[in-house]
């Protein structure tokens, strides 16, 4: 894929690094896979840094969950990583997708819930089975012609995860520059240790380089991805949030569309007047897709998007939208009750760690040829 570098006026240091980065992530991050490097800390890991960065998911937890839920949506627009996801047949329908996801939002809180000090923690058990999950996906898609998990593709996921809730973070009023700097920092870290070489990964030494590469990757690569989005994308979506729906029964596919492409800048999905990019203005002509929508859905934007826009900034809103998402995190562990109802007691309760504190092993349902 090539990268036009003649658009635009002369742009700053930081802007023709984030060129340069992107073109490197797409031409040759597209051909390597994973780093090789060994599950060691890096040389420049941050320790107060990284444990803020940890600490800022309880403080934040409703609107960062929010966010990946935007970033896990949007990564199915990336035609690479949907192969990828297709051919390994975990999260085609709403019970694989269910356990899927519950098996990614459980070990993103390990990462944010334990301890980086101890090797036998259940962050390193973690780090160490999603890699190893990413390792034999990689090899059997690529024998079955789905492709490998390349470093793009490793580092547009990363986007994913804090990409909007980053970049966005204006949009809810969440003036806080540390939360930037540290969840950069961490998510640098877990990129590192997730094989993600230091010139594809999409966090930089600091927020200023982090916030250009994950900005032009979300012009160049999202925007247009989330522009046209095709059957398989609807499909799929449709299939993690149907499966997700069993853990928060307020999400809508068409609702949780909408979100993700405004978080993204895609035309005729502004509901602010601020959601329009920086020099531009609204244009006459341009279809408002929110009136495709139903009732219900537009409910669940117009209320969804207030509450994170106005009140989210209030603590005491913070702290009861925080507290709702703890209860459903911990209703969803411990009695999944709608997923019981609907896929059984043994399907519906997902676990990535035993008993003894080792990882799951990962099963491969294979896509037949």
């Amino acid at each position: 894929m090539h990268v036009n570098k003649s658009e635009g006026t002369a742009k700053n240091g930081n802007e023709e690094h984030a060129e340069q980065y992107l073109e490197n992530l797409l031409i040759n991050g597209s051909q390597e896979g994973d780093s090789g490097a060994e599950l060691q800390l890096p040389s420049w890991y941050n320790e107060q840094l990284f444990k803020r960065g940890q600490r800022y998911f309880s403080k934040y937890r409703f609107v960062m969950t929010s966010g990946m839920l935007a970033g896990l949506i949007a990564v199915l627009a990336i035609p690479s990583i949907l192969r990828v996801l297709i051919c390994t047949r975990q999260s085609s329908n709403a019970l694989t997708a269910y356990r899927r996801y519950l098996r990614t939002i459980f070990h993103t809180h390990a990462w944010y819930f334990h301890s980086v000090d101890d090797r036998n923690s259940k962050f390193w058990t973690s780090i160490a089975a999603v890699r190893q999950a990413h390792s034999r996906s990689s090899h059997a898609c690529q024998q079955r012609g789905a492709g490998q998990i390349t470093q793009k593709d490793l580092a547009l996921t990363q986007f994913g995860f804090i990409g909007f809730i980053t970049l966005g973070a204006h949009r809810i009023q969440l003036y806080d520059d540390d939360f930037l700097e540290a969840t950069s920092h961490m998510w640098r870290v877990l990129g590192y240790l997730l094989g993600i070489k230091d010139e594809y990964n999409i966090c930089g030494s600091n927020w200023l380089e982090s916030k250009e590469r994950l900005n032009i990757v979300m012009r160049r690569v999202y925007t247009p991805a989330l522009e046209q989005t095709n059957d398989e994308f609807y499909r799929m979506t449709e299939a993690l949030i149907h499966g997700l729906w069993h853990a928060n029964t307020m999400l809508s596919v068409r609702a949780n569309i909408y979100f993700t492409k405004r978080l993204a800048y895609v035309k005729g999905y502004e509901y602010y007047s601020f959601d329009y990019p920086a020099g531009e203005q609204k244009d006459p002509q341009q279809k408002a897709y929110y009136y495709d929508l139903n009732l219900w859905d537009r409910f669940i934007v117009s209320y969804g998007l207030f509450v994170v826009t106005f009140l989210h900034k209030y603590a005491i809103v913070r702290w009861y939208f925080n507290f709702r998402v703890w209860l459903m995190d911990l209703f969803m562990y411990y009695l999944p009750t709608v997923a019981i109802w609907k896929f059984g007691i043994k399907s519906a309760y997902v676990r990535i760690f035993r008993p003894g504190g080792q990882a799951h092993e990962f099963q491969l349902n294979l896509k037949e040829e």
